[in-house]
């Protein structure tokens, strides 16, 4: 019986080495006792291949023929052995690689990702075009301000023209109580009307007395001041 160099971990691989020993033909226990010669990234190397390696293989093919969700597969031995000569006798599976020298291939690390410095890009021109949307931003911003009504020209001409005789009887008052006030009469207001009064006798003139001793323009005066009323005919 063909001796193999496959270490045995459990009783699973000791079934599958067992196998392998008793089926396999010295071309392929060549292979798997010395590994096979493969070129790879424009190198030599060789390819050798261990029961670890089989066992991650058949766990992937028996994951395969799963059915759609199942957690597992049900493979009869026939096939597992089946599976183990193919792995071992396919040369474009890859086991374990080796230099030339009979040293452990070792794939150089990954080289670290180099930060890019990214430039800062121009800035793109503004579109100062206004779009609908900015429209609609802008009359639910805008705060509604108090129209502001201009004075109609006729209602300033009003205001003025009664501003302008209220001082024009502000100014004829004055000068009726500048010429009412002769030295000989002064107007007295008491607690209920005005009086007229001799400034020399301090009588209080009456009605008749006012007609006897002055004109009608001075009366008229002394009466507009007094607010009275009298037949001036």
């Amino acid at each position: 019986m063909i001796k193999l160099n496959l270490e045995a971990k459990s009783k699973a691989y000791e079934l599958i080495k067992q196998y392998l020993e008793e089926n396999v033909s010295e071309t392929l226990a060549e292979k798997i006792n010395n590994g096979v010669k493969i070129t790879k990234d424009n190198k030599t190397f060789i390819n050798k291949k261990d029961l670890d390696g089989f066992w991650r293989f058949a766990s992937e093919e028996a994951r395969k023929t799963a059915e759609k969700g199942a957690r597992g597969a049900a493979v009869d031995d026939a096939t597992v052995y089946s599976w183990a000569i193919h792995y071992f006798e396919e040369d474009s599976i890859e086991g374990k690689l080796y230099n030339e020298d009979g040293t452990e291939y070792k794939s150089a690390p990954p080289k670290p990702a180099t930060k890019t410095e990214t430039k800062p890009q121009p800035k793109k021109p503004e579109n100062n075009q206004a779009t609908l949307f900015d429209l609609f931003s802008l009359d639910d911003n805008k705060k509604e301000e108090p129209e502001e009504i201009e004075p109609d020209d006729e209602e300033l001409d009003d205001e003025e023209e009664t501003e302008e005789i209220e001082k024009e009887y502000e100014q004829e008052q004055q000068k009726i109580e500048e010429k009412v006030e002769p030295q000989n009469v002064q107007i007295v207001a008491t607690s209920t009307k005005k009086v007229v009064v001799d400034t020399n006798t301090g009588e209080v003139l009456s009605d008749e007395q006012i007609k006897k001793s002055f004109d009608k323009e001075t009366m008229y005066m002394l009466y507009t001041i007094l607010e009275g009323k009298m037949d001036m005919r």
